[in-house]
């Protein structure tokens, strides 16, 4: 994407030759980068918090809240990412295209949020489970696998 718009400008500011292209596919790329981005965000947990209110309370309460808050999170993300295959889904069967010189078929950006919205949608239940399941130090993992051998 930083090539695509440094040859725009390059173009448009030193050959006075913009392109016609180069806005239009750095939107979709932004569009894809940031939503095929948020469930690795979310795994290496780096998304932003504001922790003024939830650091003053207890460790239990902060846990709840944090459940609760992810849990709702995730029937955002099962909305928000059937309805993109849904929009997917509509632009393939009405052969809607941008209304650009490009003429994109507008389901292969639209594919790119529904894609990303899956594995955000996906990465979110597995930090669920990680929170509700009891993390176990190597030595319990050893000691239950070789019970479970014998």
């Amino acid at each position: 994407m930083m090539v695509i718009i440094g040859y725009d400008v390059l173009m448009r500011h030193i050959f006075d030759d913009p392109t016609i292209w180069a806005d239009e596919i750095s939107c979709y790329l932004l569009v894809g980068i940031t939503f095929l981005g948020a469930a690795y965000t979310l795994s290496m947990n780096g998304h932003v918090r504001i922790e003024t209110i939830t650091d003053r309370l207890s460790p239990k309460v902060k846990r709840y809240l944090e459940f609760i808050t992810d849990v709702a999170s995730l029937a955002f993300l099962v909305i928000f990412t059937r309805q993109a295959y849904w929009l997917v889904k509509d632009s393939l069967v009405s052969v809607k295209i941008s209304a650009t010189l490009l003429r994109t078929p507008l389901y292969l950006p639209q594919l790119m949020l529904a894609i990303g919205l899956t594995w955000f949608y996906l990465q979110m239940l597995v930090h669920i489970l990680r929170r509700i399941t009891p993390e176990q130090t190597g030595n319990e993992a050893r000691a239950m696998a070789s019970r479970e051998s014998s």
